[in-house]
């Protein structure tokens, strides 16, 4: 039993240590770590980088008995890492002719 406890805190630590040492400005998060409530729809995924590293944009169309503007308030603006990647995300968002454009970045 302790030495698979060891054994998974390694590889946990090593896991972590990749991530960390193999991070660049070109890292972006997955759509999927924006919660966006039940009947949302992501009706576009980019990608754009700049000087200050690269980011996602997701374009969202809201539920039909929520406004844009309601969303953008719901949205969290810094999202915490999970187990499998602790790296803290960071969320803007903008409304945009009844859709919601969300900026999910590493980089701030």
């Amino acid at each position: 039993m302790i030495v698979l406890l060891v054994l998974v805190t390694a590889l946990a630590i090593a896991r972590y240590a990749l991530l960390f040492l193999s991070a660049t400005e070109g890292d972006t998060p997955p759509a999927s770590v924006v919660a966006l409530p039940s009947g949302s729809e992501v009706v576009g995924d980019d990608v754009e980088c700049g000087s200050g590293g690269c980011w996602r944009l997701l374009t969202v169309r809201p539920p039909t008995e929520m406004t844009a503007e309601f969303l953008a308030n719901e949205l969290e603006h810094r999202m915490s890492g999970t187990v499998c990647d602790p790296r803290t995300v960071d969320l803007s968002s903008e409304v945009d002719v009844g859709f919601l454009v969300v900026r999910a970045a590493y980089w701030s």
